[in-house]
């Protein structure tokens, strides 16, 4: 059935592997770093320390071609493969112990514009910070991750929600075109005109079907926004006013309409802010796609509360995959969870105790942090492409616990759980008043039969069925045309079956 990582049976790389890879890749651009290369460390490095592993070998290529020769050479010798984009996940994916590592971060980020078919050409290998960068200085952006150092291929081959999905939906409802690299070493484009099939299995489940070497993807028009964080003690009457405001602000009505519209995101979040992560505070989270005078009239439900600290202003558009983005190079977690519109502010002061406790119990994770994520998911909804199977009028919620010290790794991750379990009963308790599922399913699951629970955000103890839903059976068919021997099996493995 597959796990969030499933136990490879592919080997480790050999002293002869090594050397017969070098051989291979001898006449191209291509790096072969082993662990005595000085540029070995930066290649394993992870946004989580805690996800790192000792890879046998890395492959660090510069073209599609490069990138064939060695999942070609993992493939045929039955060696474990990782690929590594932004090495953003948590979970490890990205990473291999003992096994080939690609990593495409190093030397394929490029993007490139095409003003003319308003698209972006982006590499494999590159972050939504690059994408912002490249975007901005002809006034564009596109649907992409909430902080900027994420790659681009993870997010988008697993669904890919941003900022600007209240207006544009997912990131693979802007794909256009991939280029992929499969099992054999071939290289194929994927659209919906050209091999419809495969590009269908790259939205959503990706991961599983190859190396993305080029994503192809819609840009738009785009100018400054208002951002910034408001921050409050987490009183219990601040609690219910920030909930009150959000309510209003991004609950749907009978239409399926909310008051902010695709114009406006956010969320509420819980953190212990620098520099001293030392209080507790309740975050309001406010990005606003238009001018300061209209932001400040539409939140002014959540400036008339009074924050101690207001962060809110006019920035470029890149600034705002800032607003939320933790440290890097620290051990961290995440595990996702859903929520639905309105939430309870019963329900928001219950996880504020909880974190409090948590971080109280351990000065080691100050910087951990629960985030609410909102806005209008009527554009998410309104598409239906790709495998992805979590389309719905629910939200996401991430617990990230962050720390230093590898003593405490099971403790916070466990924390995750205990937390996310909240989060599951407040759903349950919900559609039980309601008399029906949430999102026109059964229980917790929507109406695709996947649990609701975004796939990118790591999640410990899923099956590939709980989040590709009613999609899984034709994926089993596609992964046995495209990849029977299961070379791509990281992160919600499809088991191939004709």
């Amino acid at each position: 059935m597959g796990s969030t990582t499933a136990q490879s049976s592919k080997r480790t790389v050999t002293d002869d592997d090594i050397s017969s890879l070098k051989s291979l890749l001898a006449s191209t651009k291509a790096a072969v770093l082993t662990p005595q290369d000085a540029s070995y460390a930066a290649s394993i490095k992870r946004w989580s320390n805690a996800a790192e592993k000792p890879a046998g070998v890395v492959v660090v290529p510069t073209t599609a071609d490069e990138v064939a020769v060695a999942v070609k050479f993992a493939a045929d010798k039955g060696i474990d493969l990782a690929v590594k984009g932004g090495g953003h996940s948590t979970a490890g994916v990205s990473s291999t112990h003992g096994g080939l590592l690609i990593d495409l971060n190093t030397g394929m980020k490029r993007v490139d514009v095409d003003l003319d078919k308003k698209v972006f050409l982006i590499q494999g290998g590159a972050a939504w910070g690059d994408v912002d960068q490249a975007g901005v200085k002809h006034g564009l952006a596109t649907v992409g991750g909430t902080v900027a150092d994420t790659g681009v291929g993870g997010l988008t081959l697993g669904g890919g929600y941003g900022w600007l999905s209240g207006q544009r939906g997912l990131a693979i409802d802007n794909l256009v075109e991939c280029t992929v690299v499969l099992a054999t070493g071939e290289i194929k484009k994927a659209s919906a005109q050209e091999n419809p099939d495969l590009f269908w299995a790259l939205q959503g489940a990706g991961q599983n079907f190859g190396v993305v070497t080029e994503f192809v993807l819609k840009a738009y028009d785009q100018g400054d926004v208002f951002a910034g964080m408001l921050m409050y003690p987490p009183t219990p009457e601040n609690i219910e006013k920030v909930v009150k405001a959000t309510n209003d602000l991004y609950t749907p009505d009978e239409h399926g309409k909310t008051k902010v519209a695709g114009r406006g995101a956010g969320g509420i979040a819980f953190a212990r802010p620098p520099p001293a992560q030392g209080q507790v505070m309740l975050m309001a989270v406010v990005i606003y796609f238009g001018s300061e005078a209209e932001a400040k009239a539409q939140y002014k439900a959540l400036y008339d509360i009074g924050p101690v600290v207001d962060t809110t202003a006019t920035v470029a558009y890149p600034v705002i995959n800032t607003v939320l983005a933790p440290p890097i190079g620290l051990r961290a977690s995440m595990k996702g969870t859903a929520f639905t519109m309105p939430l309870r502010a019963g329900f928001v002061e219950e996880v504020r105790r909880e974190y409090t406790a948590f971080t109280d119990g351990n000065d080691d994770t100050g910087i951990s942090l629960v985030l609410f994520e909102v806005y209008d998911p009527s554009q998410v909804v309104a598409h239906d492409a790709g495998s992805f199977a979590n389309r719905g009028w629910h939200l996401n919620g991430m617990v990230c616990p962050i720390w230093t010290k590898p003593e405490h790794d099971a403790s916070c991750r466990q924390w995750a759980r205990d937390l996310t379990a909240l989060f599951k009963r407040e759903l349950e308790d919900q559609a039980k008043q309601a008399g029906k599922g949430v999102d026109g399913g059964v229980g917790l699951k929507g109406n695709k039969g996947a649990t609701m629970l975004y796939g990118n955000y790591d999640q410990y103890d899923e099956k590939s069925r709980d989040i590709f839903g009613d999609n899984y059976p034709r994926l089993q068919r596609l992964k046995a045309q495209y990849d029977p021997g299961n070379v791509f099996n990281k992160l919600f493995a499809v088991t191939p079956q004709a």
